[in-house]
């Protein structure tokens, strides 16, 4: 997700230190923030000799899902990718949002399987139902509460919002509640070892991570994964999604039937987000001026010539025409 600004400042850096800068991703997952189409324009400009296309899939445990992860990396036939993923019972359909959150936060609850939804309002949500069930009675003296209203408690997973060196810690590193301290201030562990989060950091900059936005889990492996679909997932969002877990991935959608569910996961990748690159994108636009635009006529086109009689008649003159025309009447 490395947009064209901070690339063209990293390459500049590059260049003067002599270094070399080694660019890896995928094309299909999540654009980035700012300007994208980097790895595109890498790729266009690079001699063949750097360009390299990685095509096998190492992730996940089964191989049958491997390549049920490359069609979805594509967007190519939906309609049979949610059928295979039905009959492997990576597909559970709910009645209404309040059992699926319910049935999510269950999930969300053994604390070792990554919840991924649409929006931050939608992630609240499910990390508030989590804690619910891992912490019954939530009003626990000392524990802090974030500006967000979110309560944190020993074992809680949390997520640092803001890069802070003097602390060690960088937007979305995950960790685990290890200590509550009577000023309000957090011992956590993660991958980067134990950390001391201040009273502050903690209220401004931290919050619960059981959920996370498709950004916020790009990057990261875990054993089991869970998509949330939404009305405005796309196609990058649900391939991210269902591609973190090494051994399972489900896709938890509501409707009324199985046939509506199919439709709603077909509309999904019809929805393109993916980063890949100016070309890409005017040859999007070109297809929606196509469908969409208002076609102009053919130059060498001339309307028929009409008898004067009958242009006369179809005159309808207003304002102070109508009044002039009618004083010839008279």
């Amino acid at each position: 997700m490395l947009d064209q600004d901070t690339a063209r400042a990293l390459f500049a850096i590059a260049d003067h230190a002599g270094a070399t800068v080694a660019l890896l991703g995928d094309r299909h997952q999540l654009p980035a923030v700012g300007r994208g189409g980097v790895l595109d324009l890498a790729a266009r400009w690079a001699p063949p000799e750097a360009h390299l296309e990685l095509e096998s899939v190492h992730r996940f445990s089964d191989e049958a899902y491997a390549h049920v992860s490359l069609l979805m990396r594509t967007g190519e036939r939906p309609g049979a990718v949610f059928d295979a993923l039905l009959e492997r019972g990576q597909v559970v359909v709910h009645a209404s949002d309040v059992e699926r959150t319910a049935a999510v936060a269950d999930i969300g609850a053994r604390g070792d399987e990554l919840i991924i939804a649409d929006t931050r309002e939608q992630v609240a949500s499910i990390n508030a139902a989590i804690r619910d069930r891992r912490q019954p009675g939530s009003d626990r003296v000392g524990e802090p509460v974030t500006r967000r209203g979110e309560r944190i408690g020993l074992g809680d997973r949390v997520a640092t919002r803001l890069n802070d060196r003097d602390l060690g810690v960088a937007n979305r590193n995950l960790w685990t509640v290890a200590g509550i301290g009577d000023d309000g201030s957090l011992i956590v562990a993660g991958r980067a070892g134990q950390r001391t989060l201040p009273k502050d950091y903690v209220s401004d900059h931290v919050e619960l991570a059981f959920a996370s936005t498709a950004y916020g889990a790009q990057g990261q492996t875990v054993d089991s994964a869970h998509l949330v679909v939404g009305e405005h997932t796309g196609a990058a969002v649900a391939y991210v999604a269902m591609t973190r877990g090494r051994h399972s991935n489900v896709a938890h959608l509501v409707a009324d039937s199985v046939d509506e569910a199919r439709q709603q996961w077909i509309e999904v990748f019809g929805r393109d987000r993916a980063d890949l690159g100016p070309g890409h994108a005017a040859t999007r636009v070109d297809e929606d001026i196509d469908r969409y635009g208002t076609r102009l006529p053919d130059e060498s086109w001339t309307p028929a010539p009409r008898p004067l009689g009958r242009a006369r008649s179809e005159v309808r003159p207003t304002g102070s025409d109508q009044h002039r025309v009618r004083g010839v009447g008279r």
